[in-house]
């Protein structure tokens, strides 16, 4: 079983994709760290030339990923990686080889495991259009900077508000502009709007809308 969370930066989608493989005993992938990871390499390595960009994609691997996300789990949320990851996602060469990759992941997982919850911004219309359930999540951006302000805040980040909120506002236009696998909602995708809205609140409409078929 595949299910597919996409949505809004700080709209709650991995929360969701969380609660929804502990409810289900399933695995949870963050399709995002894949994008971190990279921005965390090119950064470490000084590398901004987009040839040399699309090369150290290509040259990632799950090991890697995996590697990297736990000895750097903390750092890969700063607001640094987030603008990072942001401006490099958009590059149709980079997407391609690391959309193989995610692939690749969950195939190999799911050939001894039953399933897995993954939460990005292109797994229902991209990545995996055939997914069993698709969900879209969004909410007010105000609401959304709030939310990422104190997740910054509780990774002991110095942030202030008001620069949390340009960064989603600049986020939410290249992710919705972008010409490769810009951030919408998959036609047959659940809709869910996670303003003021508890996770609890979130996961149960989830899970009444899985159950319903």
């Amino acid at each position: 079983m595949i299910i597919a969370i996409d949505g809004t930066a700080a709209s709650g989608k991995g929360s969701l994709a969380k609660n929804l493989s502990k409810s289900l005993n399933l695995h949870h992938l963050d399709s995002g760290i894949f994008y971190r990871v990279l921005a965390y390499q090119a950064i470490k390595l000084k590398i901004n030339n987009k040839i040399d960009l699309i090369e150290l994609s290509k040259n990632l691997s799950i090991n890697k990923i995996i590697e990297i996300k736990k000895l750097k789990s903390e750092n890969l949320r700063s607001t640094l990686i987030s603008k990072k990851s942001s401006q490099i996602a958009p590059d149709k060469n980079i997407r391609k080889a690391l959309v193989k990759l995610q692939r690749e992941y969950v195939n190999q997982f799911l050939i001894s495991h039953d399933g897995v919850v993954i939460d990005g911004r292109d797994i229902g219309t991209i990545v995996f259009p055939d997914a069993d359930f698709k969900f879209y999540l969004d909410a007010d951006i105000k609401i959304r900077a709030e939310r990422r302000t104190q997740e910054l805040i509780h990774l002991n980040y110095e942030v202030i508000y008001h620069d949390v909120l340009n960064d989603l506002i600049c986020r939410d236009k290249r992710d919705k502009n972008r010409i490769e696998g810009p951030l919408k909602k998959a036609k047959d995708a659940f809709y869910i709007d996670t303003g003021n809205k508890s996770e609890e609140f979130v996961l149960q409409k989830a899970l009444k809308f899985i159950k319903s078929f």
